[in-house]
């Protein structure tokens, strides 16, 4: 499995940090807005959970929310990755991730629209697998496949949810409910590889599992078949032997960590296997890669907690697929990445207080990330001085240089003789 993030040694360090008192704790808001559909039709069932900590917070009837979240920080000179999930009954869960700074406020916009897919089955009784199939891929259930609470092999009846992504088919808002694969995927923006590199990745495919009776068994798991049915026309090329890395999320930091990569069977066919229940994606490096670096405003002070989507768009202008998105600009500052050679949407949020508002902009991914990234910067309205550099103030949303103060040199006149 590589280097995988332990969630239960991470709870286990919290714990033991408890009574350590307040220095290593960084606190922070998230404030946003959660949808059930791209058309920004509010899920006002939603909920909104601090992953690790479980704290949460119900949305407004529009939607909208503000969460406090803590987190300790185990090493001072790292700032710890932390998760924040988006949850609707029936739905997959969704989990943002980024890297908190103290007393900041980060901006997320998050669409929770994937259905779940309740399967009820008997686990089998010999080697003949159980297959259950989730739109283009397939999922292989063993008679090992799941353990019971006590620990033995599971039998009897298991009751799974399951779901399934296809990016590269082209985004249908005609059907009920619209198919937003390539625009929501389950998106590696926070990875962890198995060679600490950091590669651009995009999502080829993906798949959601999760049982609410056993566990699975990890020395024997459950086998899986994702297709990506136009992958060669959606990211560009064919795929290559190579092209064959799987990630799984971890529920609570929200980091796509790298598993034992699978086997490809076709072009566009992998097989491999789940350990843990959640979300896995099979992933491809894209290598010919452009920067767009961002800097975010409110007035003249940077702005710590925006988050960013960067979308390639059609003939018409509309977003077509997902290329890029972060959440968090530490010091004010992001860089995105894509596909070079592309015309992109870039939009960005930011939220502090009762405010949420966005800003976009159409740039193309021209210039490559060492030598010439593309630059853009997001200006919001100022709202008080606090906004503004010293020696300015904030004037209907803009920050404005004061007049030096002129000497008054009436005083220093000699009477006329």
């Amino acid at each position: 499995m590589g280097k995988i993030f332990s969630s239960v040694f991470l709870a286990l360090a919290l714990i033991s940090l408890a009574g350590c008192g307040d220095d290593n704790t960084i606190s922070f808001k998230v404030i946003g807005k959660v949808l059930q559909a791209p058309d920004g039709t509010a899920a006002s069932d939603a909920t909104v959970i601090c992953a690790e900590s479980g704290k949460f917070a119900k949305v407004k009837p529009d939607g909208t929310f503000e969460l406090s979240c803590e987190v300790q920080q185990l090493d001072p000179e790292v700032a710890p990755m932390v998760g924040v999930r988006f949850e609707r009954t029936g739905f997959v869960p969704v989990t943002k991730s980024f890297q908190p700074v103290d007393k900041a406020s980060y901006a997320a916009v998050v669409v929770v629209s994937k259905e779940l897919s309740k399967r009820t089955f008997t686990i089998p009784e010999l080697d003949v697998p159980h297959l259950e199939e989730v739109d283009n891929n397939e999922l292989s259930f063993q008679w090992n496949s799941f353990i019971a609470e006590e620990g033995v092999i599971a039998t009897g009846e298991a009751e799974v949810s399951m779901a399934s992504w296809d990016p590269s088919l082209p985004s249908n808002f005609e059907e009920t409910p619209p198919f937003v694969d390539a625009l929501y995927p389950p998106f590696p923006t926070e990875i962890q590889t198995n060679d600490d590199a950091s590669p651009y990745l995009r999502t080829l495919a993906a798949i959601y599992l999760y049982d609410h009776k056993f566990q699975i068994n990890p020395e024997r798991g459950v086998d899986f078949e994702m297709i990506s049915l136009y992958a060669a026309v959606a990211f560009g090329e064919e795929l290559k032997s190579n092209d064959n890395r799987v990630f799984r999320q971890d529920p609570y930091t929200g980091v796509f960590v790298e598993q034992k990569e699978g086997i490809k069977v076709q072009s566009n066919q992998l097989k491999g296997g789940i350990s843990e229940y959640g979300v896995w994606i099979w992933a491809k490096e894209v290598k010919s890669t452009g920067c767009v670096d961002v800097t975010v405003k409110i007035g003249d002070r940077l702005y710590d907690g925006a988050q960013f989507a960067m979308y390639d768009t059609d003939i018409n202008n509309k977003n077509k697929t997902l290329l890029y998105e972060a959440f968090g600009s530490r010091d004010g500052t992001r860089r995105l990445m894509g596909p070079i050679g592309k015309q992109v949407r870039i939009q960005t949020w930011i939220a502090e207080g009762d405010r949420l508002e966005s800003q976009e902009v159409m740039s193309i991914t021209s210039g490559n990330c060492t030598d010439s990234p593309k630059v853009v910067e997001f200006v919001f309205p100022c709202v008080t001085k606090d906004d503004c550099m010293d020696g300015s103030i904030c004037e209907e949303g803009v920050c404005v240089a004061l007049e030096p103060a002129q000497e008054d040199d009436s005083q220093n006149d000699e009477p006329a003789e």
